[in-house]
């Protein structure tokens, strides 16, 4: 079943590095695709990959914003991420104290300036 479209949510987008991460957050900021963007420090990835077990360092990248942003926030992340298959995945926010999810609304908008993606 698809979220409502004003369903808080935070986007997870594991990156190569930090340069990616902070592209993508930048990006996403800039464009009001997401209220905040958390980079966090490196983490141990271990992933089967086109038939070999693969292991990578990652930074995870987590943008907070609404439901109605996803499709948005998944093409900046692709076009910006050189991995063939990011993983981009969403997470709803059941419980939000109401004075951060105004805040998380209103920079998250829909009707603030649109971005490319």
């Amino acid at each position: 079943m698809a979220a409502s479209p004003d369903r808080l949510i935070d986007i997870w987008i594991n990156c190569p590095d930090r340069a990616v991460a902070d592209r993508i957050a930048d990006t996403a900021i800039g464009d009001r695709l997401a209220a905040c963007a958390n980079v966090l420090a490196p983490v141990a990835s271990l992933y089967r990959w086109k038939g070999a077990v693969e292991r990578a360092e990652e930074v995870p990248l987590v943008l907070k914003t609404q439901a109605r942003h996803f499709g948005a926030v998944a093409r900046l992340a692709k076009s910006l991420h050189p991995y063939e298959t990011p993983s981009i995945v969403a997470m709803p926010l059941d419980e939000v104290e109401d004075g951060y999810a105004r805040w998380l609304r209103e920079e998250t908008r829909a009707d603030r300036p649109g971005s490319e993606y």
